[in-house]
């Protein structure tokens, strides 16, 4: 699986990821000029993006995705809240709950992709993380933003995308910050990060990404040697 951060962090997130033969965009938080640069100015390689929830630094150029001539994929009651156009619009099929009393989403194959959303625990309408798996090559990326935990945990990985956007010491050393009390309800810290890479299965994971780190509350340096440490897998921040 091929990655390519072409943004990360508050001021805009998206992706790029291909199996060598389906190329995908996770998010679009970003103007849609930096994101064809980021593709090559060739968005007609791309067979679509997935969005996790409407905040606009997941979701800004969503409509101008669509225009080009890309399909989008997100949930409804994400397409509501970020007003987004029918045209090439794709909705999660959702249908009752699943084993845990969770939302159940069905999942979607793009090309040799096959992309299964799950509930993620964030401040937005109806946010959803990422498991997609590659027909031709058998990899399973796991990718996870903006949930500060998550309720399943899966088998044979390879790859792993993981939101380490702040630490909890840090934060504590933030009394007067107003964002403090949202960012712990909304946002995965480097202990909860490191406690998910630890309940999931990491034998055949190849590398760890670490994305949307908080400008202000997060240590590059720190987390990639702390999740590296707990891990033994090769870590990389975007």
């Amino acid at each position: 699986m091929n990655i390519k951060i072409i943004g990360s962090g508050s001021s805009g997130n998206c992706y790029r990821i291909d199996d060598g033969q389906t190329a995908l965009l996770i998010e679009c938080g970003l103007p849609v000029k930096k994101i064809k640069s980021g593709c090559d100015y060739d968005l007609s390689a791309i067979s679509g993006c997935i969005v996790t929830h409407e905040h606009k630094d997941h979701s800004l150029a969503v409509n101008d995705l669509m225009k080009a001539g890309v399909d989008v994929y997100m949930t409804n009651g994400t397409a509501q809240a970020c007003n987004a156009e029918t045209y090439r619009l794709k909705l999660w099929n959702r249908d009752g709950i699943d084993r845990i009393k969770k939302p159940f989403y069905h999942f979607e194959r793009i090309g040799t992709l096959t992309v299964k959303p799950y509930m993620s625990h964030h401040d937005a309408a109806e946010p959803v993380f990422y498991l997609i798996e590659s027909t031709a090559t058998r990899e399973r990326l796991l990718f996870v933003t903006d949930s500060y935990y998550i309720d399943y945990s899966f088998g044979s990985l390879t790859h792993i995308m993981v939101e380490a956007n702040f630490c909890a010491d840090s934060l504590a050393d933030s009394e007067n910050d107003p964002r403090r009390s949202r960012l712990r309800r909304s946002h995965m810290s480097i202990e909860n990060c490191i406690g998910l890479l630890k309940a999931n299965d990491l034998s055949h994971v190849r590398e760890i990404w670490l994305i949307h780190l908080s400008s202000n509350n997060g240590d590059a340096e720190d987390f990639k040697h702390r999740v590296q440490k707990a891990t033994g897998r090769p870590t990389y921040v975007a």
